[in-house]
């Protein structure tokens, strides 16, 4: 029967196969304290579970109410297979602190690189579609996802070109 790897082990192999270890402040808001506690802990499980995360654990400070909001932060440990995940976690999450624990220092490919700039690129245009739905007129809509399209067929023609 195989030794199950511990914590230690499980970190120390991801980091030397270009993994970070990092710890990541969340927050959270409700209207109620029962709430945004059961929300947290449902958002430290749902990181879990994102591509890239080899682990998160999280502790949740107590709720502070302030003119009827309560609020609460939780620090996740959490560890990533490559630094693309880490950008993905801070693009799509907004986390409102990151410390990167191990390794000490970012060394990225020229390859992984630019996938992370594509990477931001597609999250900003998603973030941009949402505000210009709920904004523009639906005759407005229709002409912003026409030149979505192209700039999607321009973005296939240029990696085409650049294999």
């Amino acid at each position: 029967m195989a030794k199950e790897k511990s914590v230690d082990e499980i970190t120390d192999e991801a980091i030397a196969n270009g993994g970070y270890l990092a710890l990541v402040y969340f927050d959270l808001h409700s209207k109620a304290a029962d709430e945004v506690k059961n929300l947290m802990v449902g958002f430290i499980g749902k990181l879990t579970k994102e591509k890239g995360v080899l682990y998160a654990v999280g502790e949740i400070d107590q709720p502070l109410q302030k003119e009827g909001i309560f609020s609460t932060w939780a620090e996740v440990k959490l560890l990533a297979e490559d630094f693309a995940t880490m950008v993905r976690i801070a693009a799509q999450y907004s986390p409102i602190g990151v410390e990167i624990l191990r390794p000490g220092k970012v060394v990225l490919p020229i390859g992984e690189a630019q996938g992370l700039l594509l990477d931001v690129s597609q999250t900003t245009q998603n973030f941009t579609r949402m505000i210009m739905e709920r904004v523009l007129s639906m005759e407005e809509v229709e002409e912003y996802k026409k030149k979505m399209l192209l700039r999607a067929e321009l973005g296939k023609k240029l990696l085409e070109k650049k294999s």
